[in-house]
């Protein structure tokens, strides 16, 4: 019987991890990537090499398996050991924190020892067969300016030593807890401890809480001397339930690491993290000062309540669009904005011609230069620091 068992899992490890390792190799462009996938066609062909070894009475075949399986041990070991820890170093601007005890930066899960730029790369080999939407060409777009996003961030020490926490976003694909109580926090190393400074907080879209993210919005956070609050949610699926408390948690905790200026907080949201921005605003509104919506799902339930038009009644709120969006098409967005113009509640809605869902990452200074202007008119700035350049 166990080995019947044994025999079976063989077959189903190496369909899966040979494939996926094979299409690695072609993809990924690190170093890393290339051992990972060795890895993968390691352990897929180990097991089975033994059980066919075992069936034949070769132990040509079965010694081979076995040495197999050792080399899948060691690669792996030795990337565990260069895998990136996660710890912030002194006087770091940006870092990992976590609201709860019970849980931490993973730096040994297979999701950290693959570099997260690799990860996507493989992600966009495999997402087109899944999603009708998502195009063969548009994954080949997104690969090179994903590749060139990460090649830019990864040259910087702050960012290449945060790692991933991608593994944590995976939890949610296995219907385990998606609040793992995680957050980017980016400080600009500009700003005054004494002064406190104001603060955005992003939503991320579907697919988690890129490293990228955070690295894209440093700009806008530097030019502007604003803390940056990046709250981790799964896979994106923010739900009413958690999101609001979760944002609550997060916020309480950054205020007790660095000084904040409550009044001067804003609220930003990509894709689907536009319907944790719908929950947070309705639930916590007083809290923030402007909105910020980047390609976004809107749940028009959520923005129509009596209780969003109550506290968003003449506040701003900003929409950035790509006026070719096929996922979340132009004429929904209007239809958003008008429904929120109706009840007194200053929008701006920004469409940027020939871009699509990506356009955070395709026309990336477009969003950029348009994120500062407008958070700049909504924001009033601190004093500089007088050691600032």
């Amino acid at each position: 019987m166990l080995s019947v068992l044994f025999r079976m899992a063989s077959l189903l490890l190496a369909a899966i991890a040979v494939p996926l390792s094979v299409l690695l190799l072609q993809a990924g462009v690190s170093w890393e990537s290339k051992v990972f996938g060795m890895a993968g066609l390691l352990i897929g062909l180990g097991p089975l090499l033994i059980c066919i070894g075992k069936e034949r009475e070769s132990k040509r075949l079965e010694m081979t398996g076995f040495a197999a399986c050792l080399g899948w041990v060691i690669l792996t070991g030795w990337l565990a050991i260069v895998a990136p820890a996660g710890t912030a170093r002194e006087g770091t601007r940006i870092q990992h924190r976590y609201v709860k005890e019970s849980s931490r930066f993973r730096p040994h899960a297979l999701g950290n020892l693959l570099p997260e730029l690799d990860q996507f790369l493989l992600g966009f080999k495999l997402v087109p067969l899944m999603d009708r939407l998502f195009t063969s060409g548009q994954a080949h777009r997104l690969s090179q300016l994903t590749t060139e996003i990460y090649q830019e961030l990864e040259a910087d020490p702050d960012f290449h030593a945060l790692g991933s926490v991608m593994p944590q976003a995976y939890d949610d694909l296995w219907f385990q807890r998606a609040d793992h109580g995680h957050y980017f926090l980016y400080v600009p190393a500009s700003l005054r401890p004494d002064v406190p400074a104001p603060a955005m907080v992003f939503l991320h879209g579907s697919g988690g809480n890129f490293k990228a993210y955070p690295w894209l919005l440093a700009e806008v956070a530097d030019e502007l001397g604003m803390v940056l609050i990046c709250p981790s949610y799964g896979m994106g699926n923010w739900t009413s339930k958690d999101s609001a408390k979760l944002i609550q948690q997060t916020l309480s905790d950054a205020k007790r690491t660095v000084s904040i200026d409550s009044k001067q907080i804003h609220l930003m949201g990509l894709s689907n993290g536009g319907l944790g921005v719908g929950h947070v605003a309705r639930d916590l509104g007083d809290q923030f000062k402007s909105i910020t919506l980047i390609s976004p799902v809107v749940d028009r339930d959520v923005i129509q309540t009596p209780k969003f038009f109550v506290k968003w009644k003449g506040k701003p709120v900003c929409i950035i669009s790509g006026a070719e969006d096929d996922r979340v098409s132009l004429s929904s967005v209007e239809g958003a904005a008008s429904a929120m113009t109706k009840k007194g509640i200053q929008v701006t809605l920004k469409a940027i011609p020939w871009a699509d869902h990506f356009l955070l990452f395709s026309h990336r200074q477009e969003v950029i230069v348009q994120l500062k202007a407008w958070l700049k008119a909504t924001t009033i700035m601190p004093s500089p620091s007088p050691n600032a350049s």
